[in-house]
């Protein structure tokens, strides 16, 4: 390869890069718009979003995104569950 091959290579390089640092910067903007939006008042629980936006933002770099997925949707499922099971039993 020449010098203008390389230095056309070198720059698509920087400029894929570029790209996939603005879209994983908008990834990251959505996660927290979906942990925290930006619409609900404190009083509709805003205290504690913000408490699950900072578990998020620390628990997306250590386990990583697929993993804390799989995580966050078993959580999600037992909450539901313990939401039925306290509810039927607020009806016996």
């Amino acid at each position: 390869m020449n010098r203008e091959a390389l230095a056309r290579r070198k720059s698509l390089l920087v400029a894929q890069s570029h790209l996939h640092r603005l879209q994983a910067r908008m990834a990251w903007h959505d996660v927290g718009q979906v942990v925290s939006p930006p619409h609900l008042a404190p009083a509709q629980g805003g205290h504690v979003r913000s408490i699950a936006a900072t578990l998020v933002a620390i628990a997306v770099p250590v386990f990583g995104m697929s993993r804390l997925g799989r995580v966050m949707r078993t959580i999600s499922i037992g909450m539901m569950v313990m939401r039925v099971v306290r509810s039927l039993r607020s009806r016996l």
